[in-house]
């Protein structure tokens, strides 16, 4: 297999038949006819010496051999574009730039509102769209630029060496109880072990950072419910005599919506770490340079 001998465009037809998963839309995003892309399957077909893509009841499926092939394909692709393309300045005042944030529900409680209060005067045209976060960071679609950055904390997520990545801030956690519960402003650690524990836990894992600290010091917190909304947890721990542990300032935060009383941890449990992950094949982009710019700044400020 000589690289030579393929042509540029049929890795273009390839991207498009796996993205769209039919020779009729493929051609269409391509602006191509029906049979100009059968036959560019039909080339590539016989340069791989693979099917690529079957019929199926189910439609077009690729082959085991295409689904390796088309990640590092869109990558190469990409990077091409982006060094051929003459880098544009980004005017935010004029910009209606729509930008995709992947998250937790902290940043949208903590972050998102005072950075569309920004907006508003500085970039009022610019749409800001929240994606949450799961358990998988979202690698292709950060690739791609289908979404811009990811933020989040350490224990929500493992991220790649080679992605871009930047701790913006350190938060310590705080508890939170009925009011009432309890007549003093710090547990110590005993109380953090022995009083049940309402669990947040957004992304459905079993543990979180508290956690592997506690199991650092051959200790256990006894966790009675998990909930994976601020809301409910608030809701929960309001009627009940059980304990919510989260970052101080949607502690904060919750203390001033529901009858809750705010509750310092023992200074030896770590703090969160809120990082802001990107791909490196975005990250000349003048848009996104100026929203990691933005969103650095907001973040020092409610610090």
């Amino acid at each position: 297999m000589k690289l030579h001998q393929l042509d540029l465009n049929l890795l273009l037809a390839f991207d498009a038949l796996m993205t769209q998963g039919s020779v009729t839309r493929a051609a269409e995003a391509l602006f191509i006819s029906q049979p100009a892309m059968s036959h560019a399957l039909g080339r590539l077909r016989q340069f791989f010496n693979d099917p690529l893509l079957v019929r199926t009841p189910q439609g077009m499926l690729p082959t085991p051999r295409a689904q390796r092939l088309h990640p590092g394909v869109r990558q190469a692709l990409l990077l091409l574009e982006q060094q051929l393309l003459d880098e544009e300045d980004f005017d935010p005042v004029h910009s209606k730039r729509r930008f995709v944030l992947c998250t937790t529900d902290y940043v949208e409680c903590v972050l998102i509102p005072p950075l569309i209060k920004r907006l508003r005067s500085q970039a009022p045209d610019v749409h800001i769209e929240i994606s949450i976060l799961r358990d998988r960071l979202p690698e292709e679609a950060l690739a791609t630029g289908e979404i811009d950055l990811v933020l989040g904390f350490d224990e929500y997520m493992q991220v790649p060496g080679y992605l871009g990545k930047e701790t913006w801030l350190e938060e310590p956690l705080a508890g939170l109880v009925r009011q009432g519960l309890l007549q003093q402003d710090r547990l110590d650690l005993q109380q953090l072990i022995e009083m049940p524990h309402v669990f947040h836990s957004p992304l459905g894992t079993s543990q979180a950072s508290l956690d592997r600290y506690l199991h650092s010091q051959g200790l256990a917190r006894n966790i009675s419910v998990n909930s994976q909304s601020y809301m409910s947890a608030a809701a929960i721990v309001s009627q009940t005599d059980h304990l919510l542990v989260l970052p101080s300032k949607v502690a904060a935060m919750l203390a001033g919506y529901w009858p809750l009383q705010y509750l310092q941890l023992p200074e030896s449990v770590p703090p969160y770490h809120l990082n802001c992950v990107w791909h490196p094949l975005q990250e000349r982009q003048p848009a996104l340079l100026w929203l990691k710019q933005e969103m650095k700044a907001l973040v020092k400020e409610h610090a």
